[in-house]
């Protein structure tokens, strides 16, 4: 089972295929047909799914009994990769595997991605890359871009508006890829504007192991994590590269470690990142504390006169060695970070305020906005995933019959750490929160909200009274139907009278104050005088 990422839809793979369930009571609306498909993906707007089956397609012969309801032609024999209009239900492009795949145990997903506003995809092929149009899915400029040796991409999450852009041109695509050494070629990593495929900036890596990118939501820094190697290859160590797309000519920040970084997150429409590293060791002993997390926030900025732009320094403003965690998980409204240790036994769950209201710590720079507090620690046996609702108000954490036997089931915590919910059920295997929509406030309305938010609370606090107190309850509805009969009452009398009449301002008495002085003797004693 898995959600489309709006929460519009939700998709169960079935022997023969892909079915979509959905409307007000989630009944079944479509049914996509692809014999033993094992994958599927979405398009970031939900105009398209992506399914992958390693059962070669077969066209049906023109007097086949079920050739009308069939999807696939004589075009897609053979293919295993597919793309689907899922306002059609019908086939958008289907694609054969590349050789390199066909033979792989472990298959990398997903093989097609998406730009911000699913206009554009692309897959990656032997020292190329394909951009498509998704209009009709052709190839950009009918050619491939041709990219030596290239690994990997991603496409930027948002839209971006680089510092050379008006406030009124459009939000551009960008996509990012890295390519590896090859001969006397250093390593890099590119950053590319999708479709004039013009590239923006390039940064030069020596002695690379792997790159991976990691884009923040807003698409306006992209941080690519360089694992890199001595000459001697016997020791291992991490640089971060941090591209900052809306400052002028894209300046990258480098930040040397000494560790490997086994673990990247950044915060969510903010400039915070947390990483969790340990110093390289090929016979490292899990049963040992060896891992440290590092909490990172911009300096105070610099402002470069000569480039027009503000030089951004990101410093570890809180630094715990000799720990156990190995995950990380932001809430999606930024502030609250979950530092996890996830194993069968005596999986822990840290609780952490980024931004506490309160006195900062001593060991904490104070160079940095951010005020971190350790809130809660959590116990769970059996620990093998976690994730947050979509409002960032509580975090789901469960044991998956599919890792082991222990404790299958999950638990619901808010978001300082306090457990609301537990249910430990037989072959638990999966949990899954569906996505929310993006609001139909417009940024003007928001603002209002935000502005007016006590007379809200008024209204909230009132229905919260309401659900916790009967009699309360009673009173307040007696009081609600009392004021509609007077108010219902008061107009249909201004109404009688209009007719007589009188005008609207006749019917209306201008208020008077009448101030009256009352004297009252509170207290009398009697005195004798000599």
């Amino acid at each position: 089972m898995k959600f489309s990422p709006k929460g519009t839809y939700l998709f169960s793979v079935f022997p023969g295929g892909v079915q979509a369930w959905g409307a007000e009571n989630f009944e079944r609306i479509n049914r996509f047909i692809h014999p033993g498909v094992r994958l599927i993906d979405f398009s970031p707007n939900e105009k398209f799914m992506v399914t992958l089956s390693p059962e070669p397609i077969s066209a049906l012969p023109d007097d086949h009994p079920g050739k009308s309801q069939y999807p696939f032609g004589p075009e897609s024999e053979g293919h295993k990769l597919v793309i689907w209009d899922l306002q059609t239900g019908l086939p958008a492009r289907t694609f054969a595997l590349p050789p390199n795949l066909e033979k792989t145990k472990t298959m990398p997903w997903p093989l097609i991605k998406w730009s911000f506003d699913d206009k554009y995809c692309a897959r990656v092929g032997p020292d190329a890359l394909a951009i498509y149009d998704t209009s009709d899915f052709s190839l950009l400029e009918k050619k491939l871009v041709k990219i030596e040796g290239i690994v990997d991409f991603e496409f930027a999450p948002a839209g971006v508006r680089f510092a050379t852009n008006r406030k009124s041109d459009p939000l551009e695509a960008v996509l990012a890829y890295w390519t590896p050494e090859q001969g006397n070629q250093t390593a890099k990593v590119s950053v590319m504007q999708v479709p004039t495929k013009k590239v923006l900036r390039t940064v030069n890596l020596n002695q690379v192991s792997d790159v991976k990118m990691f884009w923040q939501q807003d698409a306006k820094y992209l941080c690519c994590k360089v694992d890199r190697h001595t000459k001697s290859k016997k020791t291992m160590f991490t640089n971060l590269e941090i591209f900052q797309l809306f400052e002028r000519d894209i300046p990258v920040e480098k930040i040397e470690l000494s560790e490997i970084v086994l673990s990247f997150q950044w915060e969510p429409k903010g400039h915070r990142f947390v990483t969790i590293s340990k110093t390289y060791n090929p016979n490292d002993n899990p049963a040992m504390a060896n891992n440290t997390v590092s909490f990172y926030d911009i300096e105070e900025a610099k402002v470069n006169s000569k480039l027009a732009s503000v030089l951004k320094k990101w410093v570890a403003f809180k630094v715990m060695p000799e720990k156990y965690s190995n995950d990380l998980l932001f809430s999606p409204k930024g502030r609250f970070i979950v530092v996890s240790t996830i194993k069968p036994i005596g999986s822990v769950l840290e609780f952490y305020d980024l931004d506490f209201d309160g006195e900062k710590p001593k060991d904490q720079s104070s160079k940095v906005s951010s005020n971190l507090k350790l809130i809660r620690t959590q116990e769970q046996n059996g620990l093998s995933a976690l994730k947050w609702d979509p409002s960032g108000r509580f975090v789901a954490a469960w044991s998956s019959a599919w890792k082991h036997k222990i404790e299958n089931g999950y638990k619901i915590y808010d978001q300082v750490g306090q457990l609301i919910r537990e249910e430990l059920v037989d072959g638990f295997k999966d949990f899954n929160w569906r996505p929310r929509p993006a609001s139909l406030l417009s940024a003007s309305d928001r603002k209002k909200v935000r502005k007016n938010l006590k007379e809200y609370s008024v209204q909230f606090d009132e229905i919260d009274t309401m659900e916790e107190d009967a009699e309360q309850r009673e009173i307040i509805l007696k009081r609600k139907s009392l004021l509609s009969e007077w108010t219902s009452w008061r107009e249909s009398v201004i109404a009688k009278l209009e007719k007589l009449g009188y005008t609207e301002h006749q019917t209306k008495r201008k208020a008077e104050v009448i101030e009256e002085i009352k004297e009252e003797v509170l207290e009398e004693t009697e005195e004798v005088v000599e």
